[in-house]
């Protein structure tokens, strides 16, 4: 498995997103508590959906956490394409998002990539494409990882 953002029902703890290395490893915890989480051992990460809860391996123990998740983000750049729709441009449906805009081809994808990874930035590249119909663009949104840049750690 690749790298994955794990996202916890908010439940008023102080953390509400994890990033996980390809080994199950806890790399990032948001907005607290990364010197908490860093470097857990998730024991069920492949299995992980919506409504489970965390299983780890911590200095030898097992254990789980209590707050179920609320969705698990693969962390892997994101094709998107921009069309003219009417007066302005739309991006395809990603995950269920899409943002739409009346000046720039560019700016809606800049905001559709905030809210494909909250809390991390994203290098947003446009890539060749063929004008037909009303496809106007392609892009490439990129997440930054842990170790690189992060919003809060700015």
């Amino acid at each position: 498995m690749s790298q994955v953002i794990i996202h916890f029902q908010d439940q008023g703890q102080d953390f509400l997103r994890w990033q996980v290395d390809a080994t199950g490893v806890v790399t990032g915890s948001w907005p607290f508590q990364k010197d908490v989480w860093a470097g857990l051992q998730i024991t069920n990460l492949t299995k992980l959906k919506a409504g489970d809860l965390v299983h780890h391996n911590r200095f030898g123990e097992d254990g789980s956490i209590r707050y179920p998740i609320k969705a698990v983000i693969p962390v892997a750049p994101v094709e998107v394409t921009v069309r003219l729709d009417g007066d302005g441009y739309v991006t395809s449906s990603i995950r269920g998002f899409k943002v739409s805009c009346t000046h720039s081809a560019e700016y809606p994808v800049h905001a559709l990539a905030r809210k494909l990874f909250p809390d991390h930035q994203c290098q947003v590249g446009q890539l060749p494409c063929v004008r037909e119909g009303r496809i106007d663009s392609k892009w490439l949104i990129s997440p930054i990882l842990e170790g690189d840049q992060h919003v809060s750690d700015q």
